[in-house]
């Protein structure tokens, strides 16, 4: 095909997902690009379209759940410049590929206040400019002076304060995402490294960062308890299907306790589902993207 010829170099087919993702679940992609810049990135969707071929982007393989069977399409990692993270002044130019971690590090050693609030959140800045990342310490939007998003092949800057951010959804949602400039506050190096600190040892606490999981399962209803809230008085703690276990640090986790499938987690998600509507009259939205 064509479509491999072009990209053989950056192009792995029946590539296993399961390794890439926070979940280790999942089978494999038909195609799995690796782009290493934002006009590589462009050439590559636009071949998929005039080929009719599906695609998804994969960041830091956190927030999704892939299916036992794989995807069939096209997944796209961002690699290379995409990954990139430059600093002017108190702006930060971040490619959609770069890891929040890094970022957060490189932000406390600069002396560059804003981005402590992701601290402890695994995957990349698309994703977290996508969803509006962030928790009770703050919410990367208010952050974003612009963003660099993909129509086809070309590239569009979207001013920061027309992106819509709200709880977990902003009007990148189902876009493509190239770049973000960030503003950020000059701070004491040690007083951002502190604060940074401090957030993740509260998440160490409360959440099971080191387990095999996808982040929080569900979104926090509107008006009430939260997600993980409810799902403990539930009593669903502990509650199991096959290797998918909901966590006991944290109900609105569920974590991979070991050799849990797509399936195994399915079925433990309807089950949260059922028993918390039952019990509470609570419809209980997903936050992780089912692929």
């Amino acid at each position: 095909m064509h479509l491999l010829k072009d990209f053989s170099a950056i192009l792995t087919e029946n590539a296993p997902l399961a390794p890439l993702t926070t979940f280790r679940i999942g089978g494999p992609a038909r195609y799995l690009f690796r782009a290493q810049s934002e006009a590589q990135l462009g050439e590559i969707l636009v071949r998929l379209e005039d080929n009719g071929i599906g695609f998804r982007v994969l960041g830091g393989g956190s927030n999704i759940l892939v299916d036992d069977a794989g995807y069939p399409g096209a997944v796209i990692r961002l690699d290379g410049g995409l990954a990139g993270i430059d600093f002017n002044g108190a702006r930060a130019t971040v490619g959609a590929g770069a890891l929040l971690a890094r970022l957060v590090a490189e932000c406390a050693r600069r002396g560059l206040a804003g981005v402590e609030c992701l601290a402890g959140i695994p995957g990349t800045a698309g994703g977290a400019l996508v969803m509006n990342a962030g928790g009770r310490h703050g919410y990367v939007g208010p952050l974003v002076r612009s963003v660099s998003v993909f129509d086809g092949a070309r590239l569009r800057e979207v001013a920061g304060a027309d992106a819509a951010f709200s709880y977990r959804s902003s009007s990148f949602a189902g876009k493509v995402v190239g770049s973000a400039e960030l503003e950020l506050r000059p701070f004491p190096a040690q007083a951002v490294a502190a604060s940074t600190r401090e957030i993740m040892l509260e998440k160490r606490r409360l959440q099971p960062l080191s387990a095999a999981s996808a982040g929080c399962v569900f979104r926090n209803p509107p008006n009430g308890p939260p997600a993980g809230a409810l799902i403990d008085r539930a009593g669903l703690k502990g509650a199991w299907v096959g290797g998918a276990r909901v966590s006991q640090m944290h109900a609105n986790y569920i974590v991979n306790a070991g050799g849990a499938t797509a399936a195994d987690v399915k079925r433990l998600i309807e089950k949260v589902r059922t028993e918390v509507s039952a019990k509470f009259g609570v419809e209980l939205e997903l936050e992780i993207d089912l692929w």
